[in-house]
Order: structure tokens, then sequence, then C-alpha cells
């Protein structure tokens, strides 16, 4: 069977090569091919709770900012691809390596061919999103990076959080009540995040609702907003993610190290911002690394608090 999916592959990709479809689909067939990544099942076969059912043997890192990625980077050894298994006129950047068994894959953004920054924000992350799982297929994605906090719900510099759910706060669409349709959820987005408390209990994490808009700053009814979810963290990616994952059945959750104090009324200057950006940065690539060598062959579903294995109660 698998001599035939692999004729199958060739014979596939010679189609979409020779028919001039673009180089990214030639490019992740060759990943596939090459034995970077199996071939993967359709996920529109499968539901979110088989998916997460299924043991960890992927897992997708999704950044935005070059400065998050590169002390992991380093740390693992990551290889950069030497093509990209998607549209390469997409500013996307991959890289791939083993961490212990799991094969790990890093993604960043990217950075603007116009303006030369880092691609963040809810455009590039979606994007990037749907390009790399629809390439790698990944058991498990985390939106990794820097975020803002709230003091009051306990955040410090340096904390690093596990998403609980993910939020937009910034999108206000009233709900159409002649019509009953719920635009006013739909623009909150609620997607919640597997429970991970005994991950979050092992790995020295806080667990809290991750809020996304595409602004630096915010607005008094954003500010609401945060308050009303009980926001932990303020960020520009998560939520867009999220909504990808959820979309292909696949299990997400945000992993964030807290830069700043969203809610404290001395503001942050760019030169502490930039000394938190590199602490919080390190204490990421440390949490990450150990999540990773944590959830490796275990389902998502084995970090509910009530989880009992069919053929183990082992829980170390």
């Amino acid at each position: 069977q698998a001599a035939q999916m692999r004729r199958l592959w060739t014979r596939a990709r010679g189609l979409i090569c020779s028919c001039g479809l673009g180089a990214a689909a030639c490019g992740a067939s060759s990943l596939l091919l090459s034995g970077t990544h199996a071939s993967p099942e359709p996920r529109g076969k499968r539901t979110m709770r088989e998916s997460l059912a299924r043991p960890i043997k992927s897992a997708l890192i999704l950044v935005a900012m070059k400065e998050e990625a590169e002390p992991f980077i380093q740390k693992h050894q990551l290889q950069r691809f030497e093509s990209v298994p998607w549209n390469p006129l997409l500013p996307i950047v991959g890289y791939s390596g083993k961490i212990h068994d799991l094969e790990c894959f890093l993604v960043w953004a990217g950075s603007d061919n116009r303006y030369k920054v880092n691609n963040v924000a809810t455009t590039a992350s979606a994007v990037s999103a749907y390009a790399s799982i629809a390439a790698l297929q990944p058991d498990v994605v985390i939106s990794a990076g820097t975020a803002g906090g709230f003091s009051s719900r306990g955040a410090q510099i340096g904390d690093v959080y596990v998403s609980s759910k993910c939020i937009y706060h910034h999108r206000r669409i009233p709900d159409d009540i002649e019509d009953e349709h719920e635009f006013g959820d739909y623009g909150l987005g609620n997607f919640r995040s597997p429970p991970l408390g005994k991950l979050a209990k092992r790995a020295g994490l806080k667990v809290g609702v991750v809020s996304t808009s595409d602004s630096l700053d915010y607005t008094m009814q954003d500010l609401q907003v945060m308050h009303g979810e009980g926001a932990s963290v303020k960020e520009m990616e998560a939520a867009a993610i999220a909504w990808v994952c959820h979309s292909l059945k696949t299990p997400f959750f945000a992993l964030k190290s807290i830069t700043d104090i969203v809610d404290d009324e001395e503001r942050t200057s760019q030169e502490e911002f930039y000394e938190n950006l590199a602490m919080a940065s390190r204490n990421l690539q440390t949490k990450l690394s150990l999540v990773l060598s944590l959830i490796q062959g275990k389902p998502m579903l084995y970090w509910r608090w009530d989880y009992v294995a069919a053929a183990s109660n082992d829980e170390t």
C-alpha cells in the first residue's frame, strides 16, 4: 500500500508540474515523498475529537517575529527548508528538525517585501497558518510569541501563558436580530483551546484567555471586551490562527511570553520593551522546548484532568 501511495504521489506531482499549476504544490509533494513528513491522512475525514485523540508525532510552531524564533531555532539547530512546500511568492520562512522523537516544524511569517518589517498581525498569520498546515499536516499547531499581559489577572513580565481560549477584542459586529444571525459571537471568535491544565502544571505555565487584534494599542471598547472576557494576554495573531485550525480540524493552542503590562499606568519605554523582548523570548524558548518534550507521543486529550488512558493509567 505504501508503494502504491508513492506511485500515486509521483504521478500526481508529474501532472501538477506538467500542467503548470505551481511550484508550491510540486514542492509539497517533494517534501512528502522525500520522507521528511509522512503522507497525510485527509483531515476532512476525521473530527476534531479524533484529532485530539491522536498521539502527537509532529508539531507546527507559528511565529510572527524573527526575534521570537531565533533562540528556538539556534537551540535545536533547526534547518531552513531548501525548497518551500507552499507558493514561493509568499514571504513565509520554514524550518524543520527533530526534538527528541518529535518532528518539529517552525514557520516564521517572514518580513514584508515593501516595508522590511516582521509580518505581524492577523492577515499574515492566517495565511501562514493555512499554507503550512495544508503542506505539512501537523498533529498540533502552536502559536508561539511575545505579548502584553494584564497585572489585574496576575501577569508579570517574563511569565509564559498557555491559552484556555482565544478571542478577538476589536471585531465589533452587531447582531442582526431580525435574522437571528449571531454576528456578535462571530466577531468575538471564542476559540477554545484543548483543556491543558495538567500540561500547564507540569511545565510551570500560567493559563489564561488570549485576546487578539491588529493594533498594538487599544480603545476603551477593546479594553471593555478584554476585561469582560477575562483576558490575561493581549497579542496580534492567535485568534486568527485558531480560526484556521478550527476549520482544518487541527488541535491548537497559544504559548505567549509577557513583555509588557497592558494595564500599567506607567508605559514601557522602547528601550525597556526591547530588553523585555529579549528576556521574554528566552523564556518562551525554554518553555516551548519543555512543552514539546512533554506532549510528544501523547494525545492532546491526555492533558485533561479527567483523562484515563485505555491501555495504561501512567501519568508520567
